[in-house]
């Protein structure tokens, strides 16, 4: 097991996914250190995966980044780095020797993303990502963004009050602090099924109202009850 780097899964009633995905889930499980935080789930979430044998706590603390935060803090490892994961977000196979390159230069980093789908709608979104995390080193939760341990733990009482917006607060911190993050170019594969449900053009209108609120500095607590309302 690698004992370098702890990776963070946050997760909310995910039952249907985690059966989906459980194949890659056990492979990294097998090498890594991984972590389940739940946040309070109400379905089989919590189920499924200690019948799997998966790490898992249950969070106090609301949203993404309170369920990060929560998972850092109870860590049973000296891992060097985190890495936080979305549980729709599948690794390359070769993700820790694509770090491990860009590990001693950088403090932070994220993957390029791959959407899993060829329609031409999320074909453009996922160049726009990948273009606009390049362009401005402010990655998105789907992209799979790993910070060295130690310096993240310094942010952690103002992590808790991103339950949403958590990518960029990171994001904005760490490129603030260290320069710009490395961008590993092997992409991570993540699902469309929010932009499918939602519907794309809508989803992308509400990421990017929300996102423009958050920069003019509008709560995220805030943020997070109207965009889950």
């Amino acid at each position: 097991m690698q004992s370098s780097i702890s990776i963070i899964i946050p997760v909310f009633n995910e039952e249907l996914i985690i059966r989906e995905n459980i194949e890659h889930l056990n492979w990294i499980n097998a090498s890594y250190y991984l972590l389940f935080v739940d946040g309070n789930s109400t379905d089989s979430t919590i189920n499924i995966l200690e019948e799997n044998n998966f790490n898992v706590i249950k969070s106090p603390l609301t949203g993404r980044g309170g369920q990060i935060s929560y998972g850092a803090s109870n860590l049973n490892n000296e891992s060097e780095y985190l890495l936080f994961l979305h549980i729709d977000t599948l690794l390359p196979k070769d993700f820790y020797n694509q770090m491990n390159e860009y590990m001693e230069n950088y403090y932070w980093g994220f993957f390029r993303i791959k959407l899993n789908s060829n329609k031409l709608i999320f074909k453009i979104i996922q160049f726009m990502m990948n273009y606009r995390s390049q362009l401005t080193s402010i990655a998105t939760g789907d992209q799979a963004i790993f910070v060295r341990k130690n310096e993240f733990m310094n942010h952690i009482d103002t992590m808790i009050e991103h339950p949403i917006m958590e990518d960029i607060y990171v994001s904005k911190v760490f490129k603030e602090k260290f320069g710009n993050g490395a961008i590993i170019k092997k992409p991570v594969i993540t699902s469309v099924r929010y932009w499918q449900n939602k519907g794309p053009i809508k989803t992308i209108l509400k990421m990017w109202k929300f996102r423009l609120l958050y920069f003019i500095g509008i709560s995220p607590k805030y943020l997070y009850v109207k965009y889950y309302k």
